[in-house]
């Protein structure tokens, strides 16, 4: 696979790069000067323009060793120095900064955005060289460095490691949605966009993309479409505006060109995502009638746009339905047409310096085609886990109701890679984690988590990713704290630095030094930061494993994972008015990874015909959510909020509720489940010694929702408003009190027999097997594959290999049994009908018992990245 290989050649590269570099010269070899005095050598050039990253930087560099009283001085040539450090900052074709690095030097070939430093001797005197391969490179590399400063000193500069770093993802991107014109507030702030873009810069995101149009797919909203928003386009100059807005056209075109400005002023490209091309005639006087004016109306739009705001870099389109042009299965092909030829012209314009970026949904082959002859750049953004924060990797199968329609663009392209990895493909992909559904108000923090995440994103040589961020979609007519004297920050999206900070930084390398937020976290809580960060890490786990686990309804606009109860055990009882029209209940709710996990009633079917499945059971499932939920409290437990510095003590109790919300909420789920499974149980056998457990559990469960009211209460407002109005904590009580009442008058008074009892299960999601697997082999080898164990008793727990292709329209994964060879279990994998454009991916399971299935490498392994591993298949 071409692509695949280019990829992990590009990552080799980088990592060659890197241990030849650290391990050139000994650190104690030029030991650095202790006198406080500094001599900067700035061979940058940029010191009248302050509108460059670089520039940036080196504010930030120069301001940390003011602060720290470090005295410096700044000069453009070497000259004569004394006793003082000297340090060199630029870029490596700069000569004199290239005669330092040796003309050998693996610097030279670095990647773009790539960070270094490098002591040398010049005329017997130690340097130190900071810089980047580019402007951006050299602007994270002053970043961190003055981080370090602000943290420690001069000791950051003496103690410095001669470091190359470079990004493992090209693309490491932001959304950002407007709403409506309540988000003017944002739109136009200049204080906002200055510290939002600097901070996205600090920590190593290199894209945003500001999207308009989004919304259930209803044709007529703000900014759909969006020309007349901006500019009257020529030839049509009789559409206008119903509503009396605020701002004009003018207003809203010269902040959208300084919104880009900005973002290019920081080292960021800037994307205008615009995913609503229907047609709001109860919002705009005047569109053209006919499908061929409305069409000619967009694509002369598209031109006006791109001519108008030449800052951006980048358009991304949402093509499927949702977009208000075509239906459902049943995309407008010759409308995008017309719209990929006017962004081709832009890019033709701009020699080159323009590229599209397309949603995977509702593409079909023919757009494609079409923007494969423009020679735009192109690339396809789909999500990454449905939509919501799933786990770490890319789920083992679709959902029933997107393989139930396959052949359907909108429903085989809604999520995940579909059939997009292939080698012929002429085109970038990128993953879009779509926290919506998942992360809104709650703080989160999981450098686990977001490492695992960063390392898939390249996964069939993609180009990285896009994130949403918390509080993405909030309608902007409610503040998140109900209590204003509890609110410690300026603009709530910095409540979430720590969230910024770990998806950036790890995004751009997963190899970067815990330091980069242990001191920021040290910042926060003092001294006792790491048992919060060790909650913060337990609880970053709960919210994705919901999503994977439970999904009780795909469309984030109806399903978030924050406030969600998972579904009522009756029906009729649910709080959200989805779940009920769709009769769903928390007991039939599909996993977002059916291929991972179970249905909870499929589970006790299975278990009463003795069929169990090699997925995770809900009994492994409920024993790891109290696991976690437990690793949360005791960490905080052992927290003494007087430790915490007075500045952050605000800070601290806001996010130690979130913590203790969390933490509920994992403990809900670990009761629910218990008590959802034995209705279940009750409702196959009919035997009310099950109602007995799951009333048990149930109130437990309640109880548990009891605290999540109580928290939010306390804190947040208590309707928070998104896309859409998604009910209150208070309704999901009553919901659960409705089901206590049904199944207590169901029990009765019933004699009760010995019923089926549940223990606690010996291995969770990681487990201490092991497998060989190679990582590359020839089509017409034979894949020999091992899984190590001892020799299993019963025929039941005799392994299983499971594999299948990259391809996730093919379904579910092949399945073999493995043969004992008196030492192992081993399989040859069949590669007769093997694609070699496409990855193979393996994964192992044996069923324990009926509580506990072994799934190896599973999830959250300490080896293994993926629950599967990646085979490479060469022709």
């Amino acid at each position: 696979m071409t692509k695949v290989i280019n990829n992990f050649y590009y990552l080799l590269s980088v990592f060659l790069l890197l241990i030849s570099f650290t391990h050139s010269q000994s650190l104690d070899s030029y030991p650095l000067g202790v006198n406080n005095k500094i001599v900067i050598v700035d061979r940058t050039d940029t010191s009248k323009n302050a509108n460059k990253p670089i520039a940036f930087g080196k504010r930030e560099f120069f301001n940390a060793l003011t602060e720290s009283g470090i005295d410096f001085s700044v000069r453009e040539e070497f000259g004569n120095v004394s006793d003082e450090l000297v340090i060199v900052i630029g870029l490596p074709k700069d000569n004199l900064i290239k005669n330092l690095l040796g003309k050998n030097s693996n610097i030279i070939k670095a990647p773009p955005e790539t960070v270094f430093y490098k002591r040398v001797n010049f005329n017997n005197k130690t340097t130190l060289v900071v810089g980047g391969s580019d402007s951006i490179g050299l602007m994270y590399a002053l970043n961190e460095l003055s981080d370090q400063i602000k943290d420690k000193g001069l000791s950051a500069l003496e103690n410095l490691q001669d470091t190359l770093e470079s990004p493992e993802n090209k693309v490491r991107g932001l959304d950002r949605f407007i709403k409506d014109d309540n988000d003017d507030a944002w739109f136009f702030s200049e204080e906002f966009w200055q510290y939002y873009i600097k901070q996205l810069a600090k920590n190593r995101f290199n894209r945003l993309t500001l999207i308009t149009g989004y919304n259930d797919g209803k044709k007529e909203d703000f900014m759909i479409p969006v020309y007349p928003y901006f500019f009257q386009v020529p030839g049509f100059q009789n559409i206008k505006i119903k509503k009396d807005l605020n701002k004009t056209p003018a207003n809203y075109l010269k902040q959208l060109r300084r919104i880009g400005e900005i973002s290019h002023h920081y080292g960021l490209e800037f994307v205008f995502g615009i995913w609503g091309h229907g047609r709001s005639e109860s919002l705009i006087d005047g569109l053209p009638e006919t499908v061929n004016e409305y069409t000619e109306y967009c694509s002369k739009g598209m031109r006006e746009l791109l001519k108008r705001v030449p800052e951006i870099d980048g358009i991304q389109l949402r093509v499927n339905y949702e977009s208000g042009v075509g239906g459902f299965g049943n995309t407008a092909d010759e409308f995008w047409k017309e719209i990929i030829y006017a962004v081709a012209k832009a890019h033709e314009d701009r020699n080159g310096q323009l590229f599209l970026d397309v949603r995977a949904k509702g593409l079909t082959p023919k757009i494609r085609e079409w923007v494969a002859k423009t020679k735009i750049n192109f690339s396809i953004t789909s999500k990454y886990t449905w939509e919501g924060t799933g786990l770490p990797y890319q789920p083992l199968q679709m959902r029933k109701a997107e393989l139930d329609l396959i052949n359907n663009f909108d429903k085989r392209q809604r999520y995940g890679y579909a059939d997009f990895l292939d080698d012929s493909r002429s085109f970038d992909f990128i993953y879009r984690l779509w926290g919506i559904g998942t992360n809104r108000i709650f703080t989160w923090a999981d450098p686990d988590y977001t490492k695992r995440f960063s390392r898939s994103t390249s996964f069939g040589g993609s180009k990285g990713f896009q994130v949403t961020p918390p509080m993405a979609r909030k309608t902007n007519t409610w503040n998140l704290f109900s209590d204003e004297s509890k609110v410690y920050y300026k603009c709530e999206d910095q409540r979430y630095w720590a969230w910024y900070l770990l998806f950036g930084r790890l995004g751009y390398s997963t190899t970067t030094n815990p330091e980069v937020w242990q001191r920021a976290f040290k910042q926060h809580y003092g001294d006792i930061y790491p048992l919060v960060l060790n909650a913060y890490s337990a609880a970053g786990k709960v919210l994705p494993l919901i999503t994977s686990s439970h999904l009780t309804n795909h469309p984030a606009n109806y399903n978030w994972a924050e406030i969600e109860s998972g579904g009522a055990i009756f029906s009729a009882h649910n709080a959200n008015w989805l779940h009920k029209e769709k009769e769903r209940t928390y007991q039939s709710a599909e996993p977002g990874d059916p291929g991972m996990f179970y249905i909870i009633q499929d589970y006790v079917k299975d278990v009463l015909s003795e069929n169990i499945q090699p997925k995770i059971t809900p009994i492994q499932l409920a024993n790891y959510y109290k696991k976690l939920a437990d690793e949360i409290l005791v960490n905080l437990s052992k927290v003494n909020p007087e430790a915490i510095p007075k500045e952050f003590q605000k800070e601290f109790q806001a996010n130690v509720t979130d913590l203790n919300i969390t933490s509920a909420l994992s403990m809900y789920h670990a009761e629910k489940i218990m008590a959802s499974m034995n209705y279940v149980f009750y409702e196959e056998t009919k035997d009310k010694g099950y109602l007995k457990l799951s009333l048990q559990y149930l109130e437990k469960a309640k109880s548990s929702w009891e605290t999540i009211v109580d928290l939010t209460n306390k804190i947040y407002y208590s309707s928070p408003l998104f896309l859409h109005d998604n009910g209150t904590w208070e309704a999901r009580l009553v919901e659960i009190e409705k089901d206590i009442d049904s199944i207590t008058q169901l029990n009765g008074k019933a004699k009760q027999n010995k019923i089926r009892e549940f223990g606690k299960t010996n291995i969770s999601f990681s487990n201490d097997f092991d497998a060989v697997v190679p990582s590359t082999i020839k089509l017409k080898d034979t894949l020999k594959v091992i899984f190590k164990s001892v020799k299993f008793t019963k025929e039941s727990q005799i392994p299983r290999v499971h594999y299948r292709m990259a391809n996730m329209t093919l379904g579910a994964f092949n399945m073999k049994k493995m043969i004992w060879n008196g030492s192992d279990y081993v399989a040859k994998i069949p590669t007769e009908n093997i694609n070699p454009d496409f990855d193979l991916l393996v994964y192992f399971t044996s069923i324990t018992n009926n509580e506990e299935v072994i799934i190896h490498p599973g999830i959250f392994n300490k080896k293994q990245n993926e629950p599967y591993y990646i085979v490479e298949i060469e022709e």
